[in-house]
């Protein structure tokens, strides 16, 4: 019974030491787990100490960036007035000299009177300002105003070149016309050069230098460009002295002598073609009228 009562003794015993170590380990543990998280805690700590030092110190670059940007607009804006004022105000920069380049029409007085500008006066104030007025010039297609430095502007001016004299039907005065068909002066005959004589235009009483024509006209001297055109493509050696437009025809004037009569815009290059033949088999130019604005073109030795 001793033996016995001895090894339930023993078993107790071992028991009771095992539970105590499986205590003293599971605290071992718990200590263990409750260190790693001190320690986790005061390094998130650190990171979070360390960004909001890192973010303190962008927003002080950020800030002294935006101060350095204000300081350098300022400073540009200052100069920026003081240029203008001294631009404004100083004497160097009050107009000395003005020359005219381009003009063949006008004389290079004219044109300065007619610009506007003023010798003496500030030449900013007067360029940058209305006091440059446009010129108003039936010659002038454009111009444009080219400052030298300190003071003084050469105008630049392309000129209208006349292509045509047009006889007013309704006043019987001829006025000579460039290829865009502006009115660029009155005229007689005898002024005539090299440009073509139109007849058939009506402008009315109102026309005036520097007008444009209408559009109808414009478009039957379109009429004759492309005739001329062909006429050149088709080898048809001849000088076109005059064209009318009377009663929706265009007639051309060839050499002085020969008259062709044309139908509007309609198979140009076709009539053409034949009017090439007809001249060839009635061996050449000479007086007379072909008529091209029928079906079957005819000679005719009548004027």
């Amino acid at each position: 019974v001793v033996s016995k009562n001895s090894n339930i003794v023993k078993k107790v015993d071992k028991s009771r030491n095992v539970n105590n170590n499986i205590r003293l380990n599971k605290g071992a543990n718990v200590d263990a787990l409750y260190q790693d998280y001190d320690e986790e805690i005061i390094e998130n700590k650190h990171i979070s100490n360390s960004k909001q030092n890192q973010n303190k110190v962008v927003d002080k670059q950020k800030k002294k960036k935006r101060a350095f940007a204000v300081l350098k607009f300022t400073f540009f804006i200052a100069i920026i007035i003081a240029i203008g004022y001294l631009m404004f105000n100083l004497e160097t920069f009050n107009l000395s000299d003005i020359s005219v380049n381009g003009n063949t029409k006008y004389d290079q007085n004219t044109i300065i009177k007619e610009s506007g500008l003023k010798i003496g006066e500030n030449v900013f104030m007067q360029l940058l300002t209305s006091r440059v007025k446009k010129l108003d010039l039936a010659y002038v297609s454009s111009y444009k105003y080219k400052y030298n430095f300190p003071n003084s502007v050469t105008i630049e001016v392309h000129e209208r070149y006349p292509m045509y004299i047009a006889l007013d039907k309704n006043t019987s005065k001829y006025y000579k016309i460039d290829n865009e068909g502006f009115l660029l002066e009155e005229c007689d005959l005898s002024q005539r050069e090299d440009e073509l004589i139109v007849e058939g235009f009506a402008f009315g009483k109102d026309t005036k230098t520097g007008d444009k024509i209408n559009d109808v006209y414009i478009s039957k001297l379109e009429v004759y460009n492309k005739l001329k055109e062909l006429l050149d493509e088709k080898q048809i050696v001849t000088n076109i002295t005059k064209v009318n437009f009377e009663n929706s025809l265009t007639t051309l004037t060839l050499d002085g002598k020969l008259r062709v009569v044309f139908a509007n815009n309609t198979d140009l290059d076709y009539k053409v073609t034949l009017l090439k033949e007809i001249i060839q088999k009635n061996g050449g130019i000479t007086n007379g009228t072909i008529n091209m604005s029928i079906d079957k073109p005819v000679y005719s030795n009548i004027e």
